[in-house]
């Protein structure tokens, strides 16, 4: 049993390593089995079809890229949680798992079952981000304005960043936007703390 799990987990890391650097287009049963040194056959036997070979890597990407960014700002305080999720980012595009979530989103309006997987995500990254704003927000002399609003801003924020990063736009001017997109809130909040 435990080598069918690590057997199985050893797929699943072979799909999103084949997912991120190819894009779901060319994500192959043969390209992952490849990858993971085991045969398609083995592939097939446990994740039976192409597209639930899929919605596994999918279902790891998502999860990885999250956890990453709600790390990298739950792991110091005020500045120093953002200089990390800017790190997190950048490797994130790096690795090519920013590239292949855009393609994910861009299948889920055909995929069902990505879709469902796209949408946990989103909310599971938006639910996290509510809970962390008000720390890190105080952290940084300020507080969140309207936090449902400002996370939902925030996650598509952290998507057009990984977005540009991916597309190859200089890193610099990316970084000049997020530096502004945070002080434009931290000012917002400021505001909000006066009586």
């Amino acid at each position: 049993m435990k080598r069918a799990v690590e057997t199985r987990d050893s797929i699943t890391r072979a799909a999103v390593h084949c997912l991120s650097s190819n894009g779901v287009g060319a994500l192959t049963v043969g390209a992952v089995a490849r990858r993971a040194g085991v045969s398609s056959a083995l592939v097939h036997y446990h994740f039976a079809t192409k597209q639930r070979l899929l919605a596994a890597a999918a279902e790891r990407l998502l999860e990885r890229r999250t956890a990453e960014r709600l790390a990298a700002l739950g792991s110091g305080a005020g500045l120093v949680a953002l200089d990390r999720l800017w790190q997190a980012t950048q490797r994130s595009a790096a690795d090519g798992a920013e590239r292949a979530t855009l393609d994910l989103v861009s299948l889920a309006g055909e995929d069902a079952d990505v879709g469902r997987l796209v949408a946990h995500g989103r909310r599971r990254e938006r639910t996290a981000l509510r809970e962390l704003l008000p720390a890190l927000f105080a952290e940084l002399g300020a507080m969140p304005v309207a936090v449902d609003e400002t996370a939902e801003v925030i996650a598509t924020f952290f998507d057009g960043v990984g977005l540009a990063l991916a597309a190859g736009a200089d890193a610099a001017v990316v970084r000049s936007a997020f530096d502004a997109f945070w002080l434009a809130l931290i000012a917002a909040g400021q505001s909000a703390r006066r009586p």
